[in-house]
């Protein structure tokens, strides 16, 4: 299959057992309906070539018609999940978001190690020993 112009694929591949997961989160009122509406709304934003959706907050809002502070509260309920993560590209300094490859993932079975590497880089949580020796 070729790529679109755009550079981006039409499709995504979804873990089923994971989107089960998802589904549970929110009987348990874990996640709300509209986290799911952002969710679907960033994964239109993937790039199949870096795994990477850059969208903005306030573009995502827009796209699903609600406030930014209501998308800004998804966001922050779906990161809880670790159902996305957000970063920062050093070369540009503008800002994505990524989708937990377990949950998603665009690319051959290779490109999902390298998106498993970019997904801890961004979910990492410094040891204390590290904050250590950086402050």
């Amino acid at each position: 299959m070729k790529p679109r112009q755009d550079g981006e694929e039409g499709f995504l591949m979804l873990n089923i057992e994971e989107t089960q997961e998802l589904l549970s989160a929110v009987a348990e009122r874990r996640l709300q309906l509209r986290d799911l509406a952002v969710l679907m709304a960033v994964l239109g934003h993937v790039n199949w070539r870096s795994g990477r959706a850059n969208v903005s907050v306030r573009s995502l809002a827009k796209l699903i018609n609600v406030a930014e502070s209501n998308c800004s509260s998804s966001i922050k309920r779906l990161r809880a999940e670790a159902l996305i993560a957000r970063g920062v590209d050093r070369q540009s300094n503008h800002s994505f978001f990524m989708l937990n490859p377990r949950l998603s993932w665009v690319g051959s079975t290779q490109r999902r190690g390298h998106l498993y590497k970019q997904w801890d880089e961004l979910t990492k949580i410094p040891k204390l020993d590290e904050l250590d020796e950086a402050g």
